[in-house]
């Protein structure tokens, strides 16, 4: 993580501060109790700060098999905050607090992580954040890994090394992207053990290496995405 993002994360910390940085957003976007939706919002920001860097925390002493979860969780938390700066009264039903992504449970016998697919459903955490923060309405019926990995900037570096590919224009910005992939690699973890261990245990899969980079990379990325977008969002 920068140091600019460090620190801008570090100054959100305290609902003082907090107050003042969602006054200025709930401002922003014509809100006409900012005052009083940000004092009513400050903790519940904070805290979902505070719980995406302490899952990023203990992803760190936990082993490789376990992270993707952990990551997810860590992002899931930061989006949820960063949706409470253009949406005051978030959760307003109970639609948006699926996840809003699904994928196939049982995989076929060949089954390649980059091939792999998730489908983006009407509702859900996926769905909202995607229009609240970036203004997308409109998505593609399913979304390959390999098409949400490529055009990452932190993936170029071990993409360069895979023969007869080509870097595709994003489909989504690198927050949504990232959080699409965290998501299928949890589902990996919670249904598909057989295969996720024999990867991580043989390392015989080409899927490995990308699979490796995108998590050594994540938690930086994480933390580097989050804090850029809420920065945004403000005068500072």
């Amino acid at each position: 993580m920068t140091n600019q993002g460090l620190a801008f994360l570090t100054y959100l910390k305290s609902t003082a501060h907090t107050r003042e940085y969602l006054h200025y957003c709930y401002r922003h976007h014509g809100e006409e109790q900012a005052k009083l939706l940000a004092y009513e919002n400050a903790e519940r920001f904070s805290y979902g700060l505070q719980l995406g860097e302490e899952f990023l925390t203990a992803a760190e002493q936990t082993p490789f098999s376990v992270k993707p979860l952990l990551y997810y969780y860590s992002l899931t938390h930061f989006l949820k905050s960063c949706i409470v700066t253009v949406d005051p009264e978030y959760p307003s039903t109970s639609k948006v607090l699926a996840h809003g992504l699904s994928t196939r449970k049982r995989k076929k016998q060949h089954y390649r992580f980059l091939e792999d697919e998730i489908r983006i459903q009407p509702h859900g955490l996926f769905p909202y954040a995607a229009a609240s923060l970036f203004h997308i309405t409109s998505f593609p019926n399913k979304v390959s890994m390999d098409h949400l990995l490529q055009p990452l900037d932190f993936m170029k570096p071990i993409y360069h090394y895979k023969q007869k590919t080509s870097i595709n224009e994003p489909f989504f910005p690198d927050l949504a992207s990232s959080f699409a992939v965290l998501y299928n690699l949890s589902m990996l973890v919670r249904y598909e053990g057989e295969w996720w261990g024999e990867m991580i245990q043989l390392r015989d899969r080409e899927d490995y290496v990308f699979i490796h980079h995108f998590l050594a990379s994540i938690p930086e990325q994480i933390y580097d995405l989050t804090s850029n977008w809420l920065k945004n969002q403000s005068p500072y």
